[in-house]
This record gives structure tokens, C-alpha cells and sequence, in this order.
């Protein structure tokens, strides 16, 4: 295929041969060593803080947590206690705060008597009980392919199957003029990816038509799990990745270049709210101001949680842990369905399916409200929607 740009995009015939092949079966490959636990599981990515609300709602069969910092024994000390015992994981989220550089791609510890390498940090997870272990990272800014390499080689040495490497990327290393180059350095790395977009806002929405083909790409490549890519991580695993995450807010559904803060950050003390008619999270009083006088035409919510009731009761700080467990119910449902589904193909038309309809719901209250503005869905929800279903399928 060819995008609007004219870059090539194509997979070659051995590729697209492959690629048919993936499409009729019913999963990605399982990896190897004790990362194939996460197999076919859409995981909730969260901060420790959170993890006692949500957790009622977080499936033992299909899903899990990737629990963010770097306090290892802590954190899994706090799952102890509330007796969970399924799937957990920790990132230590080293590239929130720092850059990588090429002498110096991972974080470690400075308050340590004795310098501790990556292999005792990666032990260390290990220890405390981490079903395997992710490699703290520093953040990979545009271009910065030589950082990226010299993280990739360290893991490469390692030869662990016990351990994914955190990919913490700037979009623009998965755009036209990278993303070949990312590809080979991921793909010869030797074990999982743990890939996370880092951009202020949307990471896809510059350039949503590219990057999502390029990381389906991507995912029919390498053994990769989408660990911050915001609602992107559905796509992947319809496309070839054998797990992903979602994270329970915006802050950690993807990242920002340190040491940046998130413009995401506002005044407003309303909770963000996923709408699942919509698949995007708005704040409580953006679905109010919508809305407007018309309060009985906003969604009522089916999910364990909402039972029924009607999503605009998300007004005020107190409703955030509400309105988070409300989102960790609704997308896990969708994630069990998407899962379930007999081949790989299918689950991308279960996906794509989803999008569609979203789409097709913001016309649908554009027009219920008589909106002279309409309620615009967001770019990668209509590149998701409108993309060809299988990478085969693209002339």
C-alpha cells in the first residue's frame, strides 16, 4: 500500500504471505519463558494508590495489572495485603523523569550502597513477585535511535525470557522516517516489547493515519505489548500483539518527554468519564455543558458499576475512583468479546466494529441535539474505523 504521502507501506509477498497466515488463527504467538502468562490478557496499567478500588473489576482470566514506579516490594506488598493473586507486574517508569542517552539508556537507583546493575533490578521484580519483569528505561526522544540501540544490545546480553523490554518512544520514531530503523532494532532485541508513545495529548493525533499502519506493522513483526498507547492497544492486539494495557487515566494511558509536565493537567475537578458509546473518556462537566438542558438524551451506562445510571454524575473529585472503576469494567467486557473471538481476523472486525459505531454515535447526538457544531470523533477513532481490516486487505 501507499500512503497519502506516497511512502510505501507495503508488506513484501513473503510478509503478506505471513501475515494471512496470523490473520485465520486464533491468537498471536504465545511467548516464550514467563512473559507467556500475559498470552491473549488486556492488562489495567495503574498507580498502587488506585489498585483497592478497581480491583473487584479486574478479570483473573483475561486481565491483570502493571503496577507504575519504582518501589518494587511495595508495590506487590499492597496486592499481598488485599489477598489479589492473579497477573501483576511492575514498570518502574523510569522515563517519566529521565532521557536516555546512549551511554546511559537505563535508570537505576542512586541511594544504594552498592551500584545495582540491570540484571539486579530486573531480579529484584522477580523476588517480589512479578510475573515478569520490565526494564526501567529512560525516555527515547525523537530521533534518538542511538539510545535506543544501545538499550536494545544491553537486553539482547541478557539472553532472559523473563523480561520485557520497555520501549518508551517519542511518536515520531514510529513515523515514515523511522520507523523501519525501529522496527530492526526491536525486533533483533531477543525478548517482548513493552511499548509506550510519548507525545503531550494524543501521540496519534499528528499523524494517526501513518503510525497506526506502521505499529499494526510493527505488531505483526515483534512480540509486542502496548503498555501506554491509550486506546491503541486494542488495535495491536486485533493485529498481532499478544497482550496490552490500558491505563486508568491519561496520564499513564501514555507519557510526555520529561521532564515536561502533562498539559493534560486542568483546573476543572470533574472526573474523566469513559463514554462507551463515544470510546473516548470526557470530563463530567464537558458531557454536562454538551448536553446542556437535554440531560435525558446522555448515555446510561450497563456496567457493573453504573448499574444503569446515567454518565453524567461524574461532577466532582470524590466521583474520580467511581469513574475510573466505571472504565475498568466497560473496556474489559469489550477486551473479554474482542479476545474471545475465533481468529485474528475477527477480532479485528470486532474492533473495528466498535469504532464504527462510535463514529457513527457522534453524528447520531450531533443531530439528536440539533448541534449546528458537530461533536467531532477523534482522529485515531476514525482511522480505526476506516482503515482496511487486515493488513492484506490494503491495495
Amino acid at each position: 500500500m501507499t500512503d497519502l504521502e506516497g511512502i510505501s507501506t507495503s508488506p513484501s509477498d513473503d510478509a503478506r504471505g505471513a501475515l494471512a497466515q496470523l490473520a485465520d488463527r486464533p491468537a498471536p504467538q504465545r511467548p516464550a519463558g514467563s512473559v507467556g502468562v500475559l498470552h491473549n490478557r488486556m492488562l489495567v496499567y495503574a498507580r498502587p494508590n488506585q489498585v483497592p478500588n478497581i480491583e473487584p473489576h479486574v478479570s483473573l482470566a483475561r486481565s491483570g495489572f502493571v503496577l507504575a514506579g519504582a518501589n518494587t516490594n511495595g508495590r506487590m506488598r499492597l496486592l499481598e495485603d488485599s489477598g489479589y493473586n492473579g497477573i501483576v507486574l511492575v514498570d518502574p517508569a523510569a522515563y517519566e523523569k529521565y532521557l536516555a542517552t546512549p551511554d546511559a539508556p537505563f535508570w537505576s537507583p542512586e541511594d544504594q550502597l552498592l551500584p545495582m546493575t540491570l540484571e539486579d533490578m530486573l531480579n529484584q521484580q522477580l523476588m517480589a513477585g512479578a510475573s515478569a519483569a520490565i526494564t526501567p528505561t529512560k525516555f527515547v526522544r525523537a530521533g534518538d535511535t542511538d539510545s535506543l540501540k544501545a538499550a536494545a544490545r544491553q537486553v539482547k546480553e541478557l539472553g532472559r525470557n523473563d523480561v520485557i523490554f520497555a520501549a518508551p518512544l517519542d511518536v515520531s520514531l514510529l513515523d515514515r522516517r523511522h520507523i523501519r530503523q525501529v522496527t530492526t532494532i526491536l525486533a533483533d532485541v531477543g525478548c517482548p516489547i513493552g511499548l509506550v508513545l510519548g507525545k503531550q495529548l494524543d501521540p496519534l493525533k499528528q499523524a494517526a493515519n501513518r503510525i497506526i499502519q506502521n505499529l499494526r506493522m510493527l505488531a505483526a513483526s515483534v512480540e509486542l505489548f502496548p503498555m501506554r498507547t491509550d486506546f491503541n492497544a486494542f488495535d495491536l492486539v486485533a493485529h498481532g500483539a499478544f497482550a496490552g494495557a490500558i491505563g486508568t487515566g491519561g496520564a499513564v494511558r501514555h507519557t510526555v518527554e520529561p521532564p515536561n509536565p502533562s498539559k493534560a493537567i486542568v483546573l476543572d475537578p470533574s472526573p474523566s468519564a469513559l463514554i462507551p458509546e463515544l470510546m473516548c473518556w470526557w470530563k463530567g462537566s464537558k458531557l454536562m455543558k454538551i448536553f446542556g438542558a437535554r440531560q435525558n438524551l446522555v448515555p446510561m451506562c450497563p456496567c457493573a458499576v453504573c448499574g444503569g445510571r446515567r454518565l453524567s454524575r461524574f461532577q466532582r473529585r470524590t466521583d474520580s475512583n467511581e469513574a475510573m472503576a466505571h472504565a475498568v469494567a466497560t473496556w474489559s467486557q469489550y477486551a473479554a468479546d474482542m479476545l474471545d473471538a475465533p481468529t485474528m481476523r475477527l477480532r479485528a472486525q470486532y474492533w473495528q466494529n466498535i469504532c464504527r459505531n462510535a463514529v457513527g454515535y457522534h453524528e447520531m447526538f450531533t443531530k439528536q441535539l440539533r448541534r449546528a457544531k458537530p461533536i467531532k470523533p477523534q482522529e485515531p477513532l476514525k482511522v480505526w474505523a476506516n482503515l482496511p481490516l487486515w493488513l492484506t486487505d490494503q491495495t
